[in-house]
């Protein structure tokens, strides 16, 4: 009956193929009812139909089905009262029903179990659908659950819509072979996405931090709730505390708006692993920014680091934050970020160059002209200006951000919060604003996730390659190379490169220490002291004037000028700080993967068959034969599986989804907030510092010259137009009495 498109394929007595196929289909049993609609939906969709289910009778006794009609999806007609709706807004659906007589009726043997084929009519009144376009309609466009599945982890993988249609285009050879259209993905995206929008959203983060916890002993989360709804969230995985351990001397935390449904803040706890990439500490989603707040942060970081103090942090210059890292982190060094201190500055001074001085006063490096400069720049501002009081505020805070006052403070050379600006990016592109909560924090450990694995890369690399040698001082460089990784390597590697610039002129030795004075050989003036202190041939500690050593644990070119001086045939050991070496994480074992790819059982299977049956797959469609063969055994092993577990991984699936929607929420979902984070309605020209070319000329006024206005708008053009017709007026009552010279 193949290639048939006439209404009365069944009903031709001429056609012996059809009647074959007729005896055929009336004569097949099936072993359940699902296994009957598979087969005619098939048969449907080879003929170019939809079909739909309808009548069904039930056995009295036992409730079972054991009789089910299907029809052609355009059997009878639409309802008058869907038609004739008052007050209709839409416009009226398409028209599918015509009316068709096509039917599919089968029938249970209660004694056998056997479904047998009870009536079947396949004379359609209407045109049949091509090859095509059969793809297209209803009962043909049905995601199956192993697809849901598979969608559902590549959605999770960051996977667009649009690349998964293309791509399961392409594995099933062609759109009519995947099984589901564009609108069914689309559609099926939208419910998975608005179902993890959960009532109980602040409970399912308990119990999934609760499960966290079980396979990971060193997990640590805490929480707080006001008023029963979920106020304040802190966590930290087993891996961000063995990293706090090994890269902890150094913290940055800055506030992260518009990455939940309850505009929640974020405060990410952020640092610098050894290749100088960023790494996370913790995180924490609170509702309010104060004191309290941050306090309760800082004190849940320390809980959960065992109350290990880094050595400095820093912030955006928050005042809550600065009160709350003062009361709880004492001895620890803060720093304000030097970007938003010139953002700042460009807030309150409205002066271009008086903003250029600060700008100076900010990366100064000695005190003393620190402080010279600074009186400088107090006379360019006016005593009335309500600038004053906040230079007044800052001034008292010099030693969080003049680099004169900071540069022997250990910060690894950072000066800003821009790596946790970098982190905010990050974060949006794996988070959206109408995310529940957690939704969010699965996503924000894939984005975790992904860091950890660039890290591995990298220790990868460090390990397996080497960088060239380049000066002529290869002991020192190979002494460097088989302690950094490469990338610090590199910084190193220049520092001694530049050397060979500097000359050792004075030497000041004692009995437990020498002092050395560098001076460049093109600036004699230029002058740095490097003091070591040794027991024996062992050299115990060595510094610069510079504070390099200090600022960014990595010694500087003065520092190398010495040792090159000494001979030296390798590194000082106080010259290679454990942070940045290579072997600085050799000691534990490293879980990349976090709580990214926690995923249920049954998905776990899937996915281990999946990988286990490609290769084989692989070697089968080598050959045809080898293929046809395949093909054929997998067909019992469907039929024998279908028929051995039918119903009851069904009844356990539908049982347990049943006990989680009734187990009620312990935990209230927070309250949506408010954040000073929010953008403003009207933007002051103060508030971001625009760049060159986002800075545009206003227009130009063609009549007048003036710039704000065009000529259509000109006020000085309406003004002489109106001049010009009043000596017009004058002119003509002139001629009207005196008469017209002309």
């Amino acid at each position: 009956m193949a290639g048939f498109q006439k209404p009365q394929d069944f009903c031709n007595p001429t056609d012996v193929a059809s009647l074959k196929e007729y005896d055929r289909i009336v004569n097949m049993t099936f072993s359940s009812e699902n296994e009957a609609f598979d087969f005619f939906n098939d048969y449907a969709k080879r003929k170019g139909f939809s079909v739909r289910k309808s009548i069904i009778e039930k056995d009295k006794t036992n409730a079972a089905i054991t009789f089910r009609r299907f029809y052609c999806s355009r059997h009878g007609f639409r309802e008058r009262k869907h038609i004739n709706k008052p007050n209709r807004k839409r416009r009226h659906k398409l028209l599918t029903r015509c009316g068709c007589p096509v039917k599919f009726c089968v029938k249970l043997n209660k004694q056998t179990g056997i479904w047998w084929v009870k009536d079947f009519i396949d004379c359609h009144n209407h045109d049949l659908a091509a090859a095509d376009a059969a793809p297209f309609l209803r009962s043909h466009c049905v995601i199956n659950e192993a697809q849901k599945l598979e969608i559902s982890s590549k959605r999770a993988s960051g996977i667009r819509n649009c690349q998964i249609l293309d791509y399961d285009a392409r594995c099933r050879g062609g759109y009519q072979n995947r099984g589901y259209q564009e609108k069914n993905l689309y559609n099926f995206s939208t419910v998975h996405e608005q179902s993890k929008l959960l009532e109980d959203d602040a409970d399912s983060i308990i119990r999934y931090f609760q499960d966290r916890k079980k396979s990971d002993p060193d997990f640590f989360f805490k929480y707080e709730t006001k008023d029963g709804c979920l106020n304040r969230l802190f966590w930290a995985d087993g891996q961000s505390v063995v990293d706090y351990s090994y890269f902890g001397d150094v913290v940055i935390f800055d506030s992260t708006y518009q990455l939940n449904r309850y505009n929640m803040i974020v405060v990410p706890f952020i640092g610098c692993n050894h290749h100088r990439s960023t790494i996370m500490f913790a995180c924490g989603i609170v509702s309010c920014e104060n004191d309290e707040t941050y306090r309760w942060l800082l004190e849940a970081f320390l809980e959960a680091m065992y109350q290990v103090h880094p050595e400095s942090v820093i912030t955006d210059g928050d005042l809550a934050m600065g009160k709350a890292i003062k009361s709880i982190l004492k001895g620890t060094k803060h720093r304000l970020c030097s970007w938003h201190m010139e953002r700042n500055a460009k807030k309150y001074i409205h002066d271009e160059s008086t903003i250029q001085k600060f700008h100076k006063l900010v990366y100064t490096c000695n005190s003393g002209e620190f402080e010279a400069k600074w009186k400088d720049f107090k006379k360019g501002v006016s005593k009335r200006s309500p600038s004053r009081q906040w230079l007044q505020m800052i001034y008292r805070l010099k030693e969080s951000w003049a680099a004169a006052f900071v540069k022997k403070k250990m910060f690894l050379g950072m000066s800003s919060t821009q790596r946790s600006e970098s982190l905010n990016a990050r974060l949006h592109n794996y988070i959206k604003c109408k995310m529940s909560l957690c939704r969010a924090i699965q996503q924000f450990e894939r984005c975790l996730t992904r860091m950890r694995t660039k890290e591995a890369e990298l220790d990868c690399i460090a390990f397996q390659k080497e960088p060239v040698l380049q000066t002529p001082f290869l002991d020192l460089e190979k002494s460097a190379v088989s302690n950094y990784t490469p990338t610090i390597f590199y910084i190193v590697q220049k520092e001694l490169e530049m050397a060979v610039e500097y000359v050792v002129g004075e030497t000041l030795n004692s009995s437990m220490s020498s002092e050395y004075v560098i001076a460049q050989k093109e600036k004699p003036e230029s002058r740095h002291i490097v003091r070591c202190s040794s027991i024996e041939v062992d050299m115990e500690k060595i510094s610069c004037s510079c504070a390099k050593l200090e600022n960014e644990k990595i010694p500087c070119r003065h520092i190398f000028a010495v040792l090159i001086h000494m001979k030296a045939t390798c590194m000082p050991r106080c010259c290679i700080p454990d942070r940045w070496t290579k072997h600085v994480k050799s000691a534990f074992p490293s879980d990349r993967e976090g709580g990214a790819f926690n995923i249920t059982d049954q998905c776990q299977r899937f996915h281990e068959l999946n990988k286990a049956v490609v290769p084989l797959h692989y070697e089968v469609a080598k050959s045809t034969a080898d293929y046809l063969k395949f093909m054929e055994w997998l067909k019992d092993q469907k039929q024998h599986y279908e028929h051995n577990n039918s119903t009851v991984e069904k009844t356990k699936v539908r049982q347990k989804v049943r006990d989680d929607v009734n187990s009620e929420p312990k935990i209230g979902n927070p309250k949506p907030v408010v954040t000073k984070g929010a953008p403003k309605k009207k933007k002051k020209s103060y508030e971001r510092i625009k760049s060159a070319i986002e800075i545009r000329r206003k227009n130009k006024c063609g009549h007048c010259g003036q710039r704000g206005h065009n000529r259509q708008t000109c006020q000085k053009l309406r003004e002489d137009d109106d001049v010009a017709s009043a000596d017009v007026s004058d002119r003509e009552a002139r001629d009207d009495i005196f008469g017209s010279n002309t």
